[in-house]
């Protein structure tokens, strides 16, 4: 019972594309501020992961399959050719929300890695450790030492 409940109740849960989907902020393409993009991806973030996207092509493809199926089979019976045409209709829904969704995921993406490149550029986004040696070089004590391991003097 609970099995076909959960079953009915997927439909429902689909959509995703459309309603659970955020892309990037508008007009991320024209801002060269790292800093103001970095802000924008905290502040709004958006959705870079395609699994809902996957739900509500399933459910779509599921959809037009069983239309398929009503009108194949619904010679002549109006009731199963108005249930087939609805089948139809529902599972373009779900296909066409899967699309929007997509390009919503694609262009967070591209505004993920553009944020990414924009802070590789600058120095702030490179952490390097050469300046220690530079600052404080190891003192040379004119001392040698042997290796322990193969009785090598160390220069």
């Amino acid at each position: 019972m609970k099995k076909t409940l959960l079953l009915a109740l997927v439909p429902f849960l689909s959509g995703c594309g459309l309603l659970f989907v955020n892309g990037p902020p508008s007009n991320w393409q024209e801002m060269q501020d790292p800093d103001q993009l970095e802000t924008m991806a905290l502040t709004q973030p958006c959705t870079d992961s395609k699994g809902r996207l996957f739900l509500d092509g399933a459910v779509g493809g599921l959809y037009v399959i069983a239309g398929a199926a009503f009108l194949a089979d619904a010679y002549g019976d109006q009731q199963q050719q108005q249930g087939g045409l609805a089948s139809l209709a529902a599972g373009g829904l779900f296909l066409a929300a899967a699309g929007v969704g997509n390009k919503k995921v694609n262009d967070c993406r591209a505004f993920n890695a553009r944020v990414l490149e924009l802070r590789r550029g600058g120095a702030s986004s490179v952490a390097s450790y050469e300046w220690l040696n530079e600052l404080f070089p190891l003192p040379d004590l004119g001392v040698t030492g042997l290796d322990p391991v193969f009785g090598v003097p160390i220069n």
